[in-house]
């Protein structure tokens, strides 16, 4: 297990090393897919044996690896149609420092049982949340961009990005469909909450339905107002936030506290 997750955090990192070329050169991608394929096919066979012997519903950095998981998948499929390759360098990386923690991590009190009539709900959520937050990684990287501008001053990472405005669609495009998976998320689960339902699960529910009102204002706002820049960053963030207080922020609180 320890070989497997070492070869991920590598795969990483020479993968990440080879977008930053690819971007800086344009050169050829014929190395890039290879490498990056075969990491999260590796990433993600460690990811499923850690599933097998401990419970995602209960390990907040297991449900942490499954996410960014999803994410790198999200991320090979939408490279193939959009110009999203810049996404890469800040994900690859994160990726691994996410697979590192899953080595000095104490995973013996992380077992139990998963409830297999959630599985769809689980699935979407998982998507949705993944896509939304390639979108706040993406609004990060507008910030970013904009700052430069601002400062008149270049910048290796702003020179590898494309320009605001395919930035900017790509983030909305991202939004749209994971408030949609988002909705389908909060739709599927609603027939599982009851009345006495514990704390955790209310305040997943409650932070959930925020980052929805969240995501909901901002697209309504994109296409009644045509908001963009500084205010739809700043939203696109919040709403993720609320997101992570709402699958991952309350395990860690109620771990530790």
């Amino acid at each position: 297990m320890t070989a497997i997750a070492t070869l991920s955090i590598i795969g990483f990192f020479v993968s990440s090393l080879c977008m930053k070329k690819v971007l800086g050169e344009n050169s050829s991608k014929q190395f890039f897919y290879p490498i990056f394929i075969f990491t999260v096919l590796v990433m993600g066979t460690y990811t499923y044996s850690l599933m097998l012997e401990y419970s995602i519903k209960s390990n907040f950095i297991i449900a942490l690896l499954l996410t960014f998981l999803i994410l790198n998948f999200l991320l090979l499929f939408i490279m193939f149609i959009k110009p999203a390759h810049h996404l890469a360098l800040i994900l690859l990386p994160l990726s691994a420092v996410v697979v590192f923690l899953t080595l000095i991590f104490d995973f013996r009190d992380s077992t139990g049982t998963l409830n297999y009539d959630l599985f769809l709900h689980i699935i979407v959520s998982l998507v949705s949340y993944g896509l939304l937050g390639l979108a706040a990684i993406q609004a990060l990287l507008l910030k970013f961009q904009e700052q430069k501008l601002k400062d008149l001053k270049n910048s290796s990472l702003s020179n590898l990005m494309p320009s605001m405005d395919i930035m900017e669609n790509i983030m909305f495009d991202l939004i749209i469909i994971g408030f949609i998976l988002l909705t389908i998320s909060l739709l599927t689960g609603a027939p599982f909450v009851s009345v006495d339902a514990d704390k955790i699960l209310l305040q997943k529910i409650t932070f959930s339905v925020i980052a929805w009102i969240a995501y909901f204002y901002l697209i309504y706002q994109r296409f009644s107002s045509n908001v963009f820049g500084k205010k739809a960053n700043n939203l696109a963030i919040s709403g993720m936030i609320f997101l992570f207080f709402a699958y991952l922020g309350t395990k860690v609180l109620f771990e530790f506290f």
